[in-house]
Parts: C-alpha cells; structure tokens; sequence
C-alpha cells in the first residue's frame, strides 16, 4: 500500500510538472536572465536626428518594387562617431503571436507580423493587449493576401513594404549585420527585425524543433546580450541572446519571394542572405 501511495505521489507530481511546463521554462530563463537596463519609452527619448550612415541601406526613397528585388549595393563608409550606451532597452510592447494561445493559423505562421504589430506599438505608444494583437495580425494578414497573394514566410524586403505601406513607418535593409551595427540603430532609437533561421536559434521555450523561419524585434541590448521581443513564446518578452547566437542566426529566407515553403529544408535556410530591417517613425 506504502509503494502505491508513492507511486501515485510521483504521479501526480510529474503530471504538475508537466502541465506547468511553460510557466517552469519561463521561471527557469528569468533566473538565467542577466540583470536588464530600465526600459525606455519611446515618448521619452530624444531622437538623434543627424543621420548615422550604415553599411548597404536600401534608400527610403525606393519604391516598393525596388525593395523587394533589392541586392545588397558595395559597402558604404561607416560612422562610428555615435556615442553608444554600454546597455540600452527600449519599452517595446510584447505580445506572442499566438496571443490567445492558439498555436493554429494564421498564428503559426505569424512571427513577421507580430514584430511588425509590436514596433508599431512602441513607435505609437499605444499598449497592446492580447484581443489588440489578435486582431492586428488578422487585418494585417488580410492585407499581405490581397498585396503579395500570400501571407507565410514573407521575405525581409516584403516585410519593409510592410511596414511602409501598411504601417506608414520607416524602414530599409542593412546588410552590415554585426553587433555594433544593431547597437548603433537601438542607441538612434530605432528597431531591428531580425529574420533568422530559426532552429538555430537557442531558445528552449520553443516547441519541438522551433521555426524553420523565424522573425523577432531587438529591442535593446547588454554588454554580452541583446534584448528582443521574441513573438514565437509567450515567455518572449525581454528574451536574451547572446550577440554571437543571434548574429549566427540571421539568415533571410531562402527564395525571391514568401508564400511556398514546399521543399526548404534546415539547410536551405542557412544560404538565406544576412540581413536585418531597421524600422523608425
């Protein structure tokens, strides 16, 4: 009788744990979190207005047709004169792009949007709720259907007529893809959107083997860390990686345009040009 209390103790102990999984990997990446600057609202910040030049941007004067067939153009000088922070957070709203939990689509497939819907956000000031998400993504993934015919897998160019077109914000490609190049654009007060391959990327609150694409927003950074609002978890707020993993996993996605991910494999993905979209007011 003895061992079959036990047994029946372990069992319940084990079903807990397994029930509360996602909470106990949140709890377990708070504890791993290095200690994060305050964040800072965008409505609080003084804008530097004089214009940093970057390696390979994509001209704001483009059209939207230009963006898309972008190829990366020679390298221009770079300007490092900007006095950088050591750490700098920006108060990014977070929701997941599952924001209700349901992990089906169009939600699944969602990661661009959230971003989008989330630097949309910051830039407004405007909070975001999970029911504001939920519908953000669905008008947002109505639109891409009527502009591209698809709404999966969108490319980096096609997330900057995006955030143009539909958002009515500032965005261009850098194809400088370094630490020092995202922390300059964060210490402006500006977003990266970072496209990556997202099996690489360690995350352990994924599930199974995670994304084979991915999209999340860098919203700040520490001495070895960067900050990001990473849209795939629901424990993606303030979510830090280190800048060599993030870096390593910057890859755009594979083909010309999004919309058919039939045949792109794990190691398609890692050919996906090293991009990042700088987004701006």
């Amino acid at each position: 009788m003895k061992k079959f209390l036990i047994i029946i103790a372990i069992s319940l102990v084990g079903a807990g744990l397994f029930l509360n999984r996602g909470n106990i990997r949140g709890f377990i990446s708070d504890v791993r979190k290095p200690d994060l600057p305050e964040a800072v609202d965008y409505s609080d910040v003084v804008v530097n207005d004089a214009s940093v030049e970057r390696s390979n941007p994509v001209n704001d004067a483009q059209s939207s047709n230009d963006v898309i067939a972008a190829s990366p153009p020679e390298a221009a000088p770079r300007n490092d004169s900007q006095t950088v922070p050591a750490s700098y957070n920006l108060a990014v709203p977070f929701q997941s792009q599952a924001p209700h939990s349901d992990w089906g689509l169009p939600y699944q497939e969602a990661c661009e949007e959230a971003s989008l819907i989330m630097a949309d956000r910051f830039f407004s000031g405007e909070s975001l709720s999970a029911d504001h998400m939920d519908e953000a993504i669905k008008k947002l993934v109505a639109w891409e259907q009527d502009e591209f015919g698809y709404y999966e897998d969108t490319t980096a160019a096609e997330v900057v007529v995006m955030a143009r077109e539909y958002f009515g914000l500032k965005a261009l490609l850098d194809y400088d893809v370094t630490a020092d190049t995202i922390k300059h654009y964060i210490a402006q007060n500006k977003l990266v959107i970072i496209p990556a391959a997202g099996r690489v990327l360690p995350n352990p609150n994924f599930t199974g083997e995670g994304p084979l694409y991915h999209m999340l927003v860098v919203r700040g950074y520490t001495p070895t860390h960067f900050i990001t609002n990473d849209p795939g978890t629901r424990n993606g707020k303030e979510f830090v990686y280190t800048y060599d993993a993030l870096i390593n996993a910057v890859h755009d996605w594979p083909q010309e345009h999004g919309g058919n991910s039939s045949g792109v494999s794990e190691e398609d993905m890692l050919t996906g040009q090293k991009v990042m979209i700088v987004v701006d007011k």
